[in-house]
């Protein structure tokens, strides 16, 4: 009679014990904190396979979060989970804020061949792991295939050049005040708009120290004079009146503009264009320097002091692994373009039925033969913030490359110096 009251306080006694032994862990990523979105969807998909862990998401908006989580790391209330934008990567590994992962990654087996590797590389230093790539995609340029029907001109190869990109300018070149037409809409906003091309004359930003600046160099100076002189001819608009994505967009679908710069993300808004057919190709480089076309990717990782390193370091492999839930939920939701090699993710991710077909196929080929890192490092924002406005003032015609370039150099090599 006394069985009943025993397995009462038996059950009593294990639910409670399972209570105690749950693990909480924190996960902070940008994004609206009163709309989480998919990742509240993979955080029910998480606990529900994994019981004994729950998940406390950290959301804030993009501005505000990168400075979030370093008062949350200095009050020690760190999560145990964080994605990191790439701009600001090597600052937080410099605050010894992420965790080396490479024997996690070795000991799960995590095959990290099935990531793109240019996205890879945005989450390694010196050979060591510190988090799983997220959002990994390259800028392509966007191609107006029915302009190019129009004009009677081929679509260019993948391994275009500069000077065939600067044959198909003259060519666009048509009409007059509203009318008019042009090959290629160049909006400077960030230092991606303009690298390609300086990529493609075999210069960069900084030396391959990443602690000399070098837009300064004849060579690079030259590359902006050259934009600048097409500008000036009316072969390419000025960059005034491309003050944003959307205006792009626009002249883009009113057939005005044959060629710009898009991200996977506005690949989604483009195809929503009705009778807007386009395609994607890699930025023209050279013979001699094919990879101009910016590859960039964001990092999550774990928090190098985390208490929760089992926990965290399930819900990570859940969040990011290649071919755990995360990447499909990811991709059903248009969040985040692939991180994999995958065509059947980027069906999910972009209408398969809608331009451009060659989306998977381009990603992969951009990667594998032209893709070219963001030389990120400590400081990339604030020289960014001096780079762009003397860029604009460059293709304005206000003043050359060179003295445009030199007139801030000691103010960007005082910030490499110190960082």
């Amino acid at each position: 009679m006394f069985q009943r009251p025993i397995l009462v306080l038996f059950l009593l006694f294990g639910f409670g014990f399972a209570l105690q032994a749950q693990t909480t862990i924190k996960y902070a990523f940008w994004g609206n904190p009163d709309a989480i979105g998919v990742e509240k969807d993979i955080i029910e998909a998480f606990e529900a396979s994994h019981p004994d862990i729950k998940v406390t998401p950290i959301a804030v908006a993009y501005n505000d979060y990168h400075p979030k989580l370093l008062v949350l790391m200095a009050g020690g209330q760190a999560p145990d989970v964080m994605r990191i934008d790439s701009y600001f990567f090597q600052d937080f590994l410099k605050a010894g804020a992420l965790k080396d992962i490479s024997g996690l990654i070795k000991s799960s087996k995590i095959d990290v061949s099935k990531f793109y590797q240019s996205g890879l590389q945005d989450s390694m230093k010196d050979g060591k792991y510190y988090g799983f790539p997220w959002a990994t995609a390259p800028l392509y340029m966007f191609v107006n295939t029915k302009m190019f029907a129009d004009f009677g001109l081929p679509v260019p190869k993948a391994d275009w050049t500069w000077d065939d990109l600067v044959v198909l300018l003259g060519k666009f070149s048509k009409g007059q005040a509203e009318n008019k037409t042009y090959g290629l809409g160049l909006s400077v906003t960030d230092l991606a708009a303009v690298l390609p091309y300086v990529w493609g004359a075999g210069e960069d930003v900084f030396d391959s120290t990443r602690t000399k600046f070098t837009l300064n160099t004849p060579g690079a100076a030259k590359k902006l004079d050259e934009i600048a002189a097409l500008i000036k001819k009316g072969l390419i608009p000025d960059v005034a009146t491309f003050p944003s994505a959307d205006v792009l967009t626009r002249y883009f679908a009113q057939n005005k503009i044959a060629m710009r710069v898009g991200s996977a993300a506005e690949i989604l808004t483009t195809q929503k264009i009705d009778g807007l057919d386009f395609t994607v190709l890699p930025f023209p480089g050279s013979a001699k320097f094919p990879r101009a076309t910016v590859s960039k990717s964001n990092v999550v990782g774990l928090y190098s002091k985390t208490k929760n390193e089992k926990a965290a370091w399930e819900f990570l492999q859940f969040l990011r692994a290649p071919g755990r839930e995360g990447e499909e939920l990811y991709m059903k939701a248009k969040r985040i373009p692939p991180t994999v090699d995958d065509p059947a993710l980027w069906a999910l991710y972009a209408d398969p039925t809608k331009p451009p077909k060659n989306i998977a196929a381009m990603t992969k080929e951009i990667n594998a033969k032209y893709g070219h890192l963001l030389p990120l490092r400590s400081g990339w924002l604030e020289i960014q913030g001096l780079v762009v406005p003397q860029l604009q003032k460059v293709f304005a015609g206000v003043v050359d490359g060179a003295t445009a370039m030199n007139e801030i150099a000691p103010q960007v090599n005082a910030i490499l110096a110190k960082k």
